[in-house]
């Protein structure tokens, strides 16, 4: 039976998928996408609430290895490694991600739906938020192992992606789109960590 449900599930993500590539977010219905997926739209609702949901659902499936991969270097064990390291490391994986080409647009799309429908509270409660307690968690370990001071981490991982996309985030709200090679975005990441590090070192 559980497999029977995921099967439908992945059915209506496909379908789901092809819609918004084809008519975008604001022209996609969820009524294209039960007919595109077959069955009711009492079954679709079951599994999805609304088409905020089942589009963050697309979208977060989309770059699932690519979110776990910047996070990894996180989720490792900290005994005998410098925790500047590990952030210098997440931090230009973290920048290489969120300005990525898809994720800027992704973003922004999110940005503008805002106030509008649930998307951007969506996203920023299963992503911004999820980034945000790995990165806590993180710190937390470190406070353990007196590498970090005795901080508030859920607002000390805050300021690190403030930091983080500090050099980048005014552009890139008023749609001022500069190429950055990796150097300069690596770079940027550096000096970040290095201002958070002068602030929370132990």
């Amino acid at each position: 039976m559980r497999k029977k449900t995921e099967t439908k599930r992945q059915t209506i993500i496909q379908a789901a998928t092809e819609v918004f590539k084809e008519f975008g977010f604001e022209r996609a219905s969820m009524s294209k996408i039960c007919a595109k997926a077959g069955g009711s739209k009492t079954t679709l609702y079951n599994y999805f609430p609304s088409k905020e949901e089942l589009f963050f659902e697309v979208v977060s499936m989309a770059n699932a290895e690519d979110f776990i991969f910047v996070h990894k270097i996180l989720d490792e064990s900290n005994e005998g490694k410098d925790v500047s390291e590990q952030l210098c490391e997440f931090g230009k994986r973290y920048l290489a991600f969120l300005y990525s080409p898809k994720l800027k647009e992704l973003r922004r799309l999110t940005i503008s739906q805002s106030g509008i429908t649930d998307l951007g509270k969506i996203a920023y409660n299963n992503r911004v938020l999820k980034s945000q307690n790995i990165i806590s968690n993180f710190l937390e370990k470190n406070i353990k192992l007196n590498k970090i001071k005795k901080i508030d981490t859920s607002i000390a991982s805050k300021h690190l992606c403030g930091l983080l996309e500090s050099e980048l985030m005014y552009q890139f709200l008023f749609q001022i789109d500069m190429e950055f090679s990796k150097k300069e975005m690596d770079q940027m990441a550096i000096r970040a960590i290095n201002v958070f590090m002068d602030a929370y070192r132990a």
